[in-house]
């Protein structure tokens, strides 16, 4: 596949989940824990965060710069030959050895895919830091790796989207890449009234049904959609928007 092609894959598939996190967290002006010393005056400012050496097998994807909800996030993933266990103590170490405060594990999202998910954030530079790790049959372990400028947030533009949403949408994140773009967002609706509404408006839209379920193609473009049920009741739904040669 190519490096666009994956990079189309990464940003709209599990990154367009974890950027959901990344980028909606709170990060308030004031009132956090600082998981480190505050420096006394003169004292230079304690070096940004950097993620912790591994093993790397293989770089799945170079970093890039995607946009998600009008707010930066610089994504990572590569390969690595440590197994989840180990690797969920030695994020959560590096991020509190980097003065990073990390929320308590009830606050922190759990991920489906028997993948875990760990954020923490430096409340004075105003960023997330976000590791989804994904566990491969062979021992090893696929990371995500997300990092939100909330510093450098812009306002969200919901013109232009490449789908309409449901009426009763809510929580609606826009992920913005080279050759892809992502919509998620929760609805008050079942699977197969997801698949409903959408069957009918792709279809007025031009959008052909593909052999795939949840998978349309038009000229130049593909469009896949994805559904599961949240917590609350609701349906969580990711539609992602490809560039296809022609």
């Amino acid at each position: 596949m190519s490096r666009a092609g994956v990079r189309g894959r990464v940003a709209g598939g599990v990154l367009a989940l974890m950027v959901t996190l990344s980028a909606g967290a709170k990060v308030p002006d004031a009132g956090v824990p600082d998981a480190g010393v505050v420096p006394d005056a003169g004292v230079a400012e304690a070096p940004r965060f950097a993620w912790p050496r591994l093993q790397v097998i293989s770089h799945v994807e170079s970093s890039d710069i995607v946009e998600a909800g009008g707010i930066p996030v610089a994504l990572r993933a590569v390969h690595v030959k440590e197994n989840v266990r180990e690797l969920v103590q030695r994020f959560a170490d590096a991020f509190r050895d980097g003065g990073l405060y990390v929320p308590p594990g009830k606050e922190q999202a759990q991920y489906a895919n028997n993948a875990v998910m760990l954020t923490a954030l430096d409340p004075k530079r105003r960023i997330t830091y976000t590791v989804v790790m994904m566990p491969q049959q062979d021992g090893t372990t696929t990371l995500y790796l997300g990092e939100a400028n909330h510093a450098l947030a812009r306002p969200p533009e919901a013109a232009g989207d490449f789908a309409p949403l449901p009426p009763q949408a809510n929580g609606v994140l826009r992920v913005n890449a080279e050759g892809s773009r992502t919509l998620s967002f929760q609805v008050p609706l079942t699977g197969p009234q997801v698949e409903a509404f959408y069957d009918d408006a792709l279809v007025k839209a031009g959008w052909k049904r593909g052999d795939e379920a949840g998978l349309y193609s038009r000229t130049g473009a593909e469009l896949r959609l994805t559904h599961q049920p949240t917590k609350d009741g609701q349906r969580g739904v990711v539609l992602i928007y490809q560039q296809r040669a022609r």
